[in-house]
């Protein structure tokens, strides 16, 4: 599949599983969100992942 077939596509996905992400998948998705690249290599980012459902819950209302 080229860059244009996943351009067209693309779709927003809007209502999503309650099933928990394994953790090897986790730590592999934001192992490339560490590894991509930035502005003249800066890295500015910083990830957080919060798996304990209460504080997601809490977090979501700006507590």
């Amino acid at each position: 599949m080229d860059v244009f077939e996943t351009v067209q596509e693309r779709r927003s996905i809007r209502a999503y599983q309650d099933t928990p992400i394994p953790r090897e998948k986790l730590e592999k998705i934001l192992e490339a969100g560490r590894l991509a690249p930035s502005a003249r290599n800066i890295e500015p980012w910083h990830f957080i992942a919060v798996t304990d459902e209460q504080k997601r819950k809490a977090l979501s209302k700006g507590l």
